[in-house]
């Protein structure tokens, strides 16, 4: 009998160990963790009041230089200044442009006279999103102005070279 007693009081005490653990359906937990959603909230708020200025700057500019400018469904403003000929540009075609690049201060950056012309294939180069996005609506010959938010531009990162990170950027183009 005593080998019973003694097994009954070593599943006891397991089973004891075992419902401590135990937390009932619909019990808050009450540690420190949130939801992700709750922890990444601060950062997402952040950032949209981030690209909320940089919409604000990029008006302010397209108001102060008087351009006539559509914008597009990603952000992109562009007034085509000459239509061009023929069909527009698609993914896959090779595209040869003068530019002129500026940031929305005013200030030149890059220009085809400097840094000779810009030669690339759309949708399948390293060029800026904007571009290739502002191209697919132009036409050999065309000419075109753009404003092209930092998100389609250099992000976050810049270019590495003369253009810091989150600069929209200010660009004249003529296809050739």
């Amino acid at each position: 009998m005593k080998p019973f007693l003694l097994s009954a009081l070593i599943l006891g005490c397991v089973a004891l160990f075992v419902s401590c653990g135990h937390r009932p359906t619909g019990e808050v937990v009450t540690n420190d963790q949130q939801p992700k959603e709750d922890k990444y909230a601060p950062y997402v708020e952040g950032n949209k009041k981030i690209l909320h200025w940089e919409n604000e700057e990029m008006e302010m500019f397209i108001k102060r230089y008087q351009w006539q400018m559509q914008r597009t469904g990603t952000g992109l403003y562009i007034e085509i200044l000459e239509p061009g000929q023929g069909e527009c540009f698609r993914e896959g075609d090779m595209v040869t442009m003068e530019y002129q690049t500026f940031l929305l201060d005013g200030e030149r950056i890059y220009c085809s006279d400097d840094d000779g012309l810009k030669q690339f294939t759309v949708d399948r180069s390293e060029e800026i999103d904007g571009l290739h996005e502002a191209v697919k609506m132009l036409r050999h010959g065309a000419r075109a102005r753009l404003v092209i938010p930092s998100y389609l531009a250099y992000g976050v990162a810049g270019d590495g070279n003369r253009i810091e990170g989150r600069k929209a950027l200010a660009m004249t183009i003529t296809i050739l």
